[in-house]
């Protein structure tokens, strides 16, 4: 099959989507995924039919068809797919699934800057899941990642979640620590000292 012949397939498929026609659309993705299609554009097929999937509330199948496009995406070094999975499982509150797909994230070849969002989300959904001590290793170990960038998204995020735990000691030391970073801007530093001003009162 030519390359003009799959961009025909990909139009088709997406005009099945935008008329309701979803069954239709996963018969040619799936088609796709059994010709000469690159890796690349096969792992955008299965992308295709996780959303499919989902808008039919089939979150299984999406699942399945993430995970079909990791496989592709991996011959090739890229991580597109697995980053939508790891969302996805997130947004469906599939916490088991979320804390696996972001792991594996972590583990993978994506950028540090990539894998210390990885670890922030998965903070987040340890929190949910009333696990304290496991959001705290998460929060940390994304700090290492982004500490080396001169960023600080995560330490932030601990410094709140700290507060938010009453454990204010804690929290006014990263702070404290975060307002001297020299590579911090006057607006990050300002909003740093006014949170220092609001846990001390």
């Amino acid at each position: 099959m030519s390359s003009e012949a799959h961009d025909q397939s990909f139009h088709l498929a997406a005009d099945h989507v935008n008329n309701g026609r979803r069954e239709e659309a996963l018969a040619i993705f799936a088609q796709l995924l059994e010709s000469d299609l690159d890796n690349f554009g096969k792992s955008m097929a299965c992308v295709n039919m996780a959303t499919i999937h989902d808008q039919l509330g089939q979150e299984a199948q999406a699942l399945g068809a993430y995970d079909r496009g990791i496989g592709f995406e991996r011959t090739f070094d890229r991580y597109n797919v697995a980053l939508r999975k790891a969302a996805y499982c997130v947004e469906k509150e599939r916490h088991g699934d979320a804390l696996a797909a972001l792991g594996a994230l972590v583990a993978s070849g994506i950028s540090e800057l990539d894998k210390a969002t990885a670890c922030l989300t998965a903070a987040t959904v340890c929190e949910k899941l009333g696990q304290m001590d496991k959001a705290l290793e998460w929060y940390d170990r994304g700090i290492r990642y982004e500490r080396s960038h001169y960023r600080f998204a995560v330490a932030e995020h601990k410094a709140w979640y700290l507060s938010s735990k009453g454990r204010t000691k804690e929290s006014l030391r990263l702070y404290d620590s975060l307002v001297r970073e020299s590579s911090m801007t006057e607006a990050d530093k300002d909003r740093i000292k006014e949170n220092i001003r609001i846990l001390k009162q």
